[in-house]
């Protein structure tokens, strides 16, 4: 149910490890099982962040259900420093929360709701 996806500016080299991290911190944050997580990264893409070209990163998170306000304050914190593993400053990176009703999100051929 959880989807994460990392647009950042630089190369990464472990790739797998960093989808990892970002995988289990989000399911621990929105206390979703990890099995249902999705994590997808685009290392490389060409970004322009306040009229600069130094390393940056947009984090999106989409979860079936609601994301409340502490849970989007906390994931921001952990997202920022997980990213600046892939060297982009906490200060260069967005992240943006979805929730979405479980109408709307489907697996296996089946929606959630």
């Amino acid at each position: 149910m959880p989807f994460v996806r990392v647009q950042l500016s630089p190369a990464v080299d472990d790739q797998d490890g960093l989808k990892a991290e970002l995988s289990k911190a989000v399911a621990q944050a929105l206390g979703k099982p990890e099995s249902y997580m999705m994590v997808v990264l685009q290392p490389g893409t060409s970004m322009l962040m306040g009229g600069s070209p130094d390393p940056a990163a947009l984090v999106e998170v989409r979860s079936v259900g609601t994301i409340n306000p502490d849970q989007a304050s906390a994931l921001s914190g952990t997202l920022s420093q997980i990213v600046a593993k892939a060297g982009v400053d906490a200060n260069r990176v967005y992240c943006n929360f979805a929730g979405v009703p479980g109408t709307m999100w489907g697996m296996g051929g089946r929606t959630f709701g």
